[in-house]
């Protein structure tokens, strides 16, 4: 599979210059720590450029593309802990980037990574780019419902679940089914927008929000032998709706018995 130029660009270590040519004029930037977008060549690159020194080295796990967009699954290091992020690329007719959005997780090390991004764009992007926006007034004007959708498909006993919110991952079908059950009485019905299936990974782009905060989500969805589900990775975008989920799951977590213990939801002193 021939790799997309914004992945040989940051492989490579491309110059600024060069990295320039893959992008549209009017290119913009959903990032996941910002609440509005990026527009614009300069800007983007600047707020990539930081992003891929903060989270270096930058290992791109996997790469797969629709009629629409690209996908790119990748890791980083942020501070000594693991970053997992996708970054989705939308191509204009003349194969030039113009838009990127960047998902990540889990929430403890997109905290880290949030923080140290502030401290170095802070004084160039706007406060409110980094803070919640008005809630959804009206979910059903507010945002369109496709007919997109898969039919239910088993879960393994064994299901590990790698969220967006935990700092360790859940395991077990009754653990799992707990944890995302807690999550989805925060956070809405989803909105589609992309699924892509082969016989061993199913990936779903959906919109929704978090008690009225608009966010955008990821689910990967990996599948054994049987056709089962057996590992299910979430990441959502951006940072502060993704705290008010985070912050509302914990405390319905606490009051009804599970995810119990510190270690779920902070890093290692």
């Amino acid at each position: 599979m021939t790799k997309h130029p914004f992945r040989i660009a940051i492989e490579s270590g491309a110059s600024r210059g060069d990295f320039a040519k893959t992008f549209s004029p009017d290119v913009s930037l959903l990032a996941p720590m910002l609440t509005k977008p990026v527009t614009g060549v300069d800007a983007v690159l600047t707020v990539i450029g930081h992003a891929a020194k903060i989270a270096d080295p930058v290992q791109f796990t996997y790469e797969f593309s629709d009629t629409k967009q690209t996908f790119l699954l990748w890791k980083g290091q942020v501070i000594g802990h693991t970053l997992e992020a996708a970054t989705i690329l939308v191509d204009d007719d003349d194969g030039l980037i113009r838009q990127v959005r960047v998902l990540m997780r889990p929430w403890p090390v997109s905290t880290l990574f949030r923080n140290a991004m502030y401290k170095e764009l802070s004084a160039t992007i706007p406060q409110d780019y980094w803070e919640l926006g008005p809630k959804l007034s009206d979910m059903s004007t507010s945002r369109k419902f496709t007919t997109i959708a898969l039919k239910p498909i088993e879960t393994a006993a064994d299901m590990v679940l790698h969220s967006p919110m935990l700092a360790k991952s859940v395991r077990g079908k009754k653990e799992v089914e707990d944890a995302v059950g807690a999550a989805h009485e925060v956070q809405s019905r989803s909105s589609y927008t992309t699924i892509i299936a082969t016989p061993d990974l199913i990936i779903e782009l959906f919109d929704c929000d978090a008690d009225g905060y608009p966010m955008e989500g990821m689910w990967i969805q990996k599948l054994n032998d049987q056709g089962q589900i057996n590992d299910l990775t979430v990441m959502l975008r951006p940072y502060p709706a993704v705290t008010v989920l985070r912050n509302r799951t914990k405390e319905l977590a606490a009051g009804k018995g599970i995810l119990v213990g510190n270690d779920y939801w902070e890093l290692p002193a």
